[in-house]
């Protein structure tokens, strides 16, 4: 039984589909055999656990969803920081981030990543607003004048 930490959890154990060799060095390499369908598997198990997300899950279903912390911290209205916090169980993470998370994977897992697209099609035009918000100046041969 081999005990997989490449995802950054400390209870997944596999009990097949690898393969182990020994380097020149003696360090033991392993490969896993469909190592994108273990994580959809491990995925799914973690999306529906009840209970309280720790900040290790957390991290695994973001990264599962293909999210920059950035992009969830748009998304939930709170500051990089604060994902970061959630992550190293800094904070713990709030149920409303841990059931909208939880949801966006399930539907990723499911191949209907409709809610997925709505979210980065959201942050999208948030970031446009937030672009034509913001003042930008050139320094030009008139002396200073906005940018275009």
């Amino acid at each position: 039984m081999y005990c997989y930490r490449g995802v950054g959890l400390d209870n997944v154990y596999l009990q097949n589909g690898y393969t182990t060799r020994t380097l020149s060095s003696g360090e033991e390499a392993v490969s896993i055999h469909d190592l994108e369908g273990l994580h959809a598997a491990i995925a799914r198990e973690l999306v529906e656990m009840s209970g309280e997300m720790d900040g290790k899950i957390f991290r695994f279903l973001r990264k599962y969803a293909d999210m920059a912390q950035r992009a969830v911290a748009e998304l939930m209205d709170v500051t990089v920081l604060t994902v970061s916090n959630w992550e190293r169980d800094v904070h713990p993470v709030p149920t409303a981030a841990a059931l909208l998370l939880r949801g966006l994977v399930k539907e990723i897992l499911s191949g209907n990543a409709e809610l997925k697209k709505a979210v980065d099609r959201c942050n999208q035009l948030d970031r446009k607003m937030r672009e034509l918000e913001r003042l930008q100046f050139a320094d030009t041969e008139h002396g200073w004048q906005r940018a275009a």
